[in-house]
């Protein structure tokens, strides 16, 4: 699968919750309402991949520096490869068979230490790690974060990536007429809830 992260926007509060003087590690489950969009381009039209049937049970771990007071976050979410729906029976199977599903049953995505940029604290700059078909790629990522209350925050963002980084062939159907471009964009939207 390809990734990819930025944007999320937060009001006045800091995005995440240390500050100087309060500094301690919380806990974020991510939640069953979180989901993961896959956008891309055949030769013909457009499809959308909709993550189905996520559990929720995930944890995003926040730690902070007393030092600085400066934020990070990380943790790792797993999918399932044939947990995605095109919208379409013969879209959805193709690309269960791109990702290899039935070899590598699961989806990887580990964020890195996502910090809060000084000078904008509402978004994270870090990496994340994908790892699909049995392979692992890192990007640099940026995302934005809004709190929507004080026990539950809205983590989204978008990255690009190619089925190629994996060593996969991209979907195609319609015994080879219909085929899908390379890049795919992939918007996550995660819903985390404090723990």
């Amino acid at each position: 699968m390809v990734f990819s992260l930025l944007v999320i926007i937060i009001n006045l509060n800091p995005l995440l919750s240390c500050s100087t003087g309060d500094c301690r590690e919380t806990s974020w489950q991510v939640t069953g309402m979180s989901r993961l969009e896959i956008l891309g381009a055949t030769n013909i039209n457009e499809f959308h991949c909709l993550s189905v049937g996520y559990g929720g049970e995930d944890i995003m771990k926040e730690d902070c520096s007393q030092a600085s007071g400066s934020s990070s976050l990380s943790g790792e979410i797993v999918m399932k490869s044939s947990g995605f729906d095109c919208h379409n029976a013969m879209m959805t199977r193709d690309f269960a068979k791109a990702v290899k599903a039935n070899e590598f049953p699961e989806i990887s995505i580990r964020f890195i230490g996502l910090k809060e940029n000084p000078s904008r604290k509402n978004v994270l700059f870090g990496k994340v790690e994908i790892t699909l078909a049995g392979e692992a790629r890192i990007y640099t990522v940026s995302c934005v974060v809004k709190e929507e209350s004080e026990k539950s925050k809205h983590l989204k963002g978008t990255r690009t990536f190619y089925f190629s980084d994996f060593g996969l062939q991209p979907p195609q159907k319609l015994f080879g007429a219909v085929k899908v471009k390379d890049a795919v964009s992939v918007d996550f939207h995660l819903k985390l809830k404090k723990l």
